[in-house]
């Protein structure tokens, strides 16, 4: 394993900027005891940060259902985005906005905490699952949700998806697939997941599945490219018989899978994901879609147009 390399880079925590080597939170943070907070992953493509509104919008939703407070509005949020990113000197990047309860006493009471804290982050950021079509596993790891806490919380609390990560690297995968409390696929560990039958795009239903920023943009460019798309319950077998099959992410991008559970999927010729892969890749270049890290937000804002 690679050491992680802090040369360089800036963190913003609770109002300072720092060297990451120094940066800091209280071994009594919540966050830390007890995964109590929320967080957001961005991409920085060629200085300009994907959709942040859109990830700002689900860091607040999440931070609303766990009654923590953001501490800064929106623009100042992005605005501290940007900064970390310059100061950091990066141009193609992975930001990070973590939001905790904040120090405490020890106890799951989140009166016992004074404030939230809040984190940023940005660090160079190879896409996270690779380029090359994925191995993955249909994992025996239930999706918590939504009859713990709802799949709309992007939480600090991802062990789910690590033992199921775990499980798919003990076998030899790249990735895994997690199904509901109902047997019906959810997501893989980290990402979204979309099936193609025929020329028709399936992807599960948000149940137990995160809204992924993602997730969104591939079913907007299929609405403009006239592609069929259903949100619907996808049964494990299913994917077994898929013309193709992909996930999505932030982190990841548009990956295809070559083989579940040791079935091959022919996705990487496959024309619909083709098409997808080339307009998502189009999309994180599409200026009504991002806000340039090197100008004030007021100035550069062109999301949605």
């Amino acid at each position: 394993m690679t050491a992680f390399d802090l040369t360089g880079l800036v963190v913003y925590v609770d109002g300072d900027f720092v060297d990451a080597s120094e940066a800091k939170i209280s071994v009594f943070d919540h966050g830390l005891l007890y995964g109590d907070g929320v967080f957001e992953g961005i991409r920085v493509f060629d200085g300009a940060l994907f959709r942040p509104h859109d990830h700002l919008a689900r860091l607040r939703r999440s931070a609303r259902a766990l009654a923590l407070d953001v501490p800064l509005q929106e623009r100042e949020l992005l605005e501290v985005l940007c900064e970390v990113v310059r100061r950091s000197g990066l141009s193609d990047a992975h930001v990070r906005p973590v939001l905790t309860r904040g120090f405490g006493a020890p106890g799951l009471d989140p009166s016992r905490c004074e404030r939230p804290t809040l984190i940023v982050t940005a660090y160079p950021f190879p896409p996270l699952l690779g380029l090359e079509p994925l191995r993955v596993l249909v994992s025996s790891v239930v999706r918590k949700a939504p009859r713990s806490l709802g799949a709309h919380v992007k939480s600090l609390n991802y062990l789910d998806g690590i033992v199921a990560k775990q499980q798919a690297s003990a076998a030899g995968m790249n990735e895994a697939v997690m199904l509901d409390a109902l047997g019906a696929v959810a997501e893989c560990t980290s990402t979204n997941l979309f099936a193609v039958f025929g020329d028709e795009l399936a992807t599960p239903t948000l149940r137990a599945a995160l809204p992924g920023i993602t997730r969104l943009t591939v079913l907007e460019l299929a609405a403009e490219l006239g592609i069929p798309a259903r949100e619907r319950e996808l049964w494990p077998m299913e994917l077994y018989s898929a013309d193709a099959a992909f996930v999505t992410g932030s982190g990841a991008g548009v990956v295809p899978i070559g083989e579940i559970d040791g079935r091959p999927i022919p996705t990487v010729d496959h024309p619909v994901f083709i098409r997808l892969q080339e307009a998502y890749r189009a999309r994180t270049r599409d200026a009504r879609y991002l806000v340039r890290i090197g100008a004030r937000e007021e100035e550069e804002l062109h999301e949605r147009g």
